[in-house]
């Protein structure tokens, strides 16, 4: 699939530019060559910005709104875009997790969502400064049913901070729960978790939690933040993401040795 097949304009603003610009040219039956001598750029140039792999800039935005006598609609949409906290319309999170093909998560403090029980869940919402928890938990554990219990499940790889299997929600009876599930979790065929132990020292993942889902064969990342997590669709930045996700998973520690790790964990609220 081409970079150009895999926009999607109804969940993603600059993936709208790209096929708005596209369509504007074209209907003006303007060569990508020609286009380019307007913008002051080569073709290759004007390619990425139609196949979504370089993001339009505004002062490109501003010259096509002049020539093309569009009433700003470029300027607008970049600057939307460019404003915008999270970049998809419609959808977010929960339902590109539903459509991955494979998942890969960094986690520093908390089991991960996808992989938490309901006891323990409950008691990270009700830590923090949600106003309905039990909504919250009901969500949750529909994103939980919408990978695991679907047809194909995606190839899950998860890397768990050393601080996670330390860290108590709630009573020994909430934590003998969680680390069980996330033993039988680990034994699955399409599910691998490792640990990454203190003796790491300082490593790229020190400062926040990520995830990096493939999706239709394109791969998308996703960011916490305190407030609000932020998708990331730029190709450049989700290799960044990437990156740091391998220079993690390079010290964590083996499936094996982290089942081990996690079984030590569970013994200790026996």
């Amino acid at each position: 699939m081409s970079a150009r097949d895999s926009l999607e304009p109804d969940r993603s603003l600059w993936d709208l530019i790209a096929v708005e610009l596209r369509r504007q040219r074209e209907e003006r039956k303007i060569s990508g060559t020609r286009l380019g001598i307007v913008l002051g750029c080569d073709r290759s140039t004007v390619s990425r910005y139609e196949s979504g792999t370089l993001r339009l800039p505004e002062k490109h935005a501003k010259i096509l709104d002049r020539e093309w006598r569009l009433d700003l609609l470029f300027t607008r949409l970049v600057h939307f875009a460019k404003a915008g906290k999270n970049e998809d319309w419609f959808t977010g999170l929960t339902e590109y997790e539903a459509h991955a093909t494979r998942l890969k998560m960094w986690e520093v403090l908390l089991v991960p969502g996808l992989l938490q029980t309901p006891e323990y869940a409950r008691a990270a919402l009700s830590a923090g400064l949600v106003e309905d928890v039990e909504l919250e938990l009901q969500k949750r554990m529909s994103r939980q049913q919408a990978v695991f219990e679907r047809p194909k499940p995606p190839q899950i790889s998860v890397v768990l901070n050393w601080v996670t299997l330390a860290q108590t929600l709630g009573d020994a009876e909430v934590m003998r729960g969680q680390f069980t599930k996330l033993l039988e979790l680990s034994e699955l065929p399409y599910v691998n978790v490792r640990i990454l132990e203190e003796s790491a020292g300082a490593h790229v993942g020190m400062d926040g939690c990520f995830q990096l889902l493939t999706v239709n064969d394109r791969d998308i990342a996703y960011a916490e933040a305190p407030q609000m997590g932020r998708l990331i669709r730029d190709p450049r930045d989700v290799q960044h993401i990437a990156v740091r996700y391998d220079r993690v998973g390079e010290v964590a520690t083996p499936v094996g040795p982290s089942r081990t790790l996690i079984k030590r964990a569970l013994e200790r609220y026996r």
